[in-house]
């Protein structure tokens, strides 16, 4: 060893003996932690507690509760605080609000703030608290990166509320009511309003998810499925009691999943990401809960395809019917054993034979469950042998879409001439207008991830239809769809979109379009020759921004099939 690498390791060990390699020991001390909290496991507690969501506005008592299970298992919390908005607080008259092209990309900023946060931090392990669509997900992308011992305990939905003696859990669908009845004469406008009015602080009765089977618990059940949360934790309700007990014991397991080293990537697997789109298929989930499966998915490096998960959908069967799709909300899910009852029906399918954050193999937790048939039907005798889901390809969408029928006897087949908007107000006025007729297929694009951008939902559209009783009709968009919509045939997720010079920006008015759900195609019906060169001269549009998060989206954002995120991860050979 030479004299100047002698003189390194003297100096290395004097650093080492006089602990200067501790200078974060002075932050947390002057903080106000104790010398026994350092010596515990650190686990970091990413919240997305918010005043002005309802998903959300109850996280901050879940929150202390996971700090004092993590307390009671031995170790540190260090809890932080990220967005979780939500975009039906947004204060515009508008039909198509500006709030909705941030509504994808928060699930972005979620995960970068977290990641940047516990990369800052460096804990043992990690808890997420989340409930909505977006902020699920965007913990589910963090966790992803940051690969530590992770754990979720999620909001769980409200308690549905009440108009005219029947249950409610949309906003939506009380205004659909009331406008009918206005259409139908049976109550005037004066009374309409104060209908309204009345229902606007009672359509559900608690904090919670809106208990039907939107998107966000759609990715709360997903999150259960995938085996990073206590069983039976993703759909109790907000405001039960039992909740706070889950959160104490998500507390708990958190520490022991700091000393056990089983780290996210442990769990979220390539068998566990294909039982959570089976079980959102058999349930209708919302179809951004398909999404951000992808998302996931790529964020983890497990490759899975579009076509995989039509592989999946195709032979899963409907097991529950659950608003917007049917009779029953979230709670009667719950009531009726939630997902390990689910899990149970669907046990042939599915891959029981993988761990949970537990410890427990899903095998093992289902065996005896005995699930409430009136609300889980088991798979042998469905509710439809064919899930609510589906996969859609063909020239108009080479990289696939989406379709959920939602109603018995919805639409499945169509054959009509293309209405072409670029944006979803005029489409909406013309609905209004008496422009829109039976068997017409409105096309809607410049929705989706760059074009919006931020890849715009679009349920509005299918939502005035409704009010309107235009039902024979199909809307095909390159935006997303709410979990919440219902009516007519609505295909989503067109890829690749218009922006991207997918094939739905050329199509023009009068083009005969044809859409099989069930066989799973989607055709715009012009040569091939005529469709290659309208593409040729096809030109993108300029940008409807120039600053601020969404310029992130229109310059790099990703087409639906590839998960339509902005790249954070970098494939090398």
């Amino acid at each position: 060893m030479t004299w100047k690498s002698k003189l390194a390791q003297a100096g290395i060990d004097l650093i080492s003996r006089l602990g200067l390699l501790r200078s974060y020991r002075f932050f947390y001390r002057a903080s106000g932690y104790t010398e026994e909290e350092l010596k515990r496991p650190l686990i970091a507690v990413a919240n997305t507690y918010s005043e002005s969501t309802l998903g959300h506005m109850h996280l901050d008592k879940l929150g202390e509760a996971v700090k004092a299970g993590i307390y009671l298992g031995g170790g540190t919390p260090i809890m932080f605080n990220t967005i979780g908005p939500c975009g039906g607080y947004a204060r515009e008259k508008a039909f198509t609000t500006r709030a909705m092209h941030y509504d994808l990309p928060q699930r972005e900023a979620i995960a970068d703030a977290v990641e940047i946060q516990v990369k800052n931090i460096v804990p043992d392990a990690l808890v997420c608290i989340g409930t909505c669509d977006k902020s699920i997900p965007g913990l589910w992308l963090a966790a992803a990166r940051l690969d530590l011992p992770t754990i979720f305990i999620t909001g769980g939905p409200a308690l549905p509320g009440k108009l005219d003696g029947e249950e409610t859990v949309f906003p939506t669908e009380i205004v659909g009511k009331v406008a009918q009845k206005v259409k139908a004469r049976d109550l005037s406008l004066s009374r309409a309003r104060q209908t309204l009015s009345a229902c606007e602080a009672c359509w559900i009765l608690t904090a919670g998810a809106c208990p039907e089977m939107t998107t966000a618990n759609t990715v709360q059940i997903a999150t259960e499925v995938l085996g990073l949360c206590l069983p039976g934790s993703s759909t109790c309700p907000a405001v039960y009691n039992e909740k706070i007990a889950l959160a104490k014991e998500t507390g708990i397991l958190a520490v022991k999943l700091a000393r056990s080293n089983l780290t996210f990537s442990r769990f979220v697997t390539r068998e566990a990401l294909l039982d959570a789109v089976r079980v959102t298929g058999a349930l209708a989930g919302g179809t951004n809960g398909i999404l951000h499966l992808l998302t996931l998915a790529r964020e983890v490096g497990v490759n899975i395809s579009i076509d995989d998960i039509s592989e999946v959908l195709n032979y899963t069967p409907l097991v529950g019917a659950f608003r917007p799709s049917g009779p029953h909300h979230l709670i009667d899910l719950h009531c009726a054993g939630g997902v390990p009852a689910v899990m149970k029906q669907l046990e042939p399918l599915l891959h029981l034979n993988r761990s949970i954050v537990t410890g427990d193999t899903w095998e093992k937790l289902v065996r005896d469950v005995q699930p409430d048939e009136r609300v889980i039907k088991p798979a042998t005798s469905p509710v439809k042998d064919r899930c609510a889901i589906y996969v859609l390809k063909g020239n108009l969408a080479p990289d696939g879409a989406l379709a959920r029928p939602t109603v018995e006897g919805a639409l499945m087949r169509i054959k009509g001439p293309a209405r072409c908007f670029d944006n979803q107000d005029d489409a909406i006025a013309a609905l209004i207008a008496g422009d829109i007729k039976p068997g017409d297929v409105v096309v809607l694009r410049y929705q989706g991830p760059r074009g919006g951008p931020g890849f715009v939902e679009n349920f509005q559209v299918v939502l005035v239809a409704g009010f309107f009783g235009i039902k024979n009709i199909a809307v095909i968009s390159d935006g997303r769809f709410s979990g919440a919509t219902t009516g007519c045939l609505y295909v989503g997720y067109v890829s690749p979109e218009a922006q991207a010079g997918g094939p739905i920006a050329v199509v023009k008015d009068d083009d005969l379009i044809e859409i099989d759900v069930e066989k799973g195609s989607i055709s715009l019906l012009v040569e091939k020759e005529e469709l290659y060169q309208r593409l040729q001269a096809f030109r993108p549009k300029p940008p409807a921004v120039t600053k601020g998060v969404l310029a992130d989206w229109y310059t790099s954002a990703t087409q639906f099939h590839e998960g339509a995120t902005l790249v954070r991860r970098i494939d090398t050979p």
